[in-house]
């Protein structure tokens, strides 16, 4: 069986990541919810989300190149 690959692009467990992190960047300057209440609760929900997206995944991510 050949590892497949995909890029990172396509990784669902990236594009979550970046959105947290945009989704926290903005509410720190807009504070739109309590920043010290979203901000815990991305950081303990956050690791399970990944636990979770990285249970269902097939493939391998690469990063750039062959």
């Amino acid at each position: 069986m050949e590892n497949e690959t995909k890029s990172i692009l396509v990784s669902k467990t990236f594009w979550v990541n970046v959105l947290t992190v945009v989704v926290v960047i903005i509410n720190r300057n807009a504070e739109v919810v309590d920043p010290l209440l979203i901000e815990p609760l991305a950081v303990v929900i956050l690791p399970f989300v990944n636990i979770g997206l990285r249970a269902i995944t097939k493939e391998a991510v690469k990063l750039g190149g062959k």
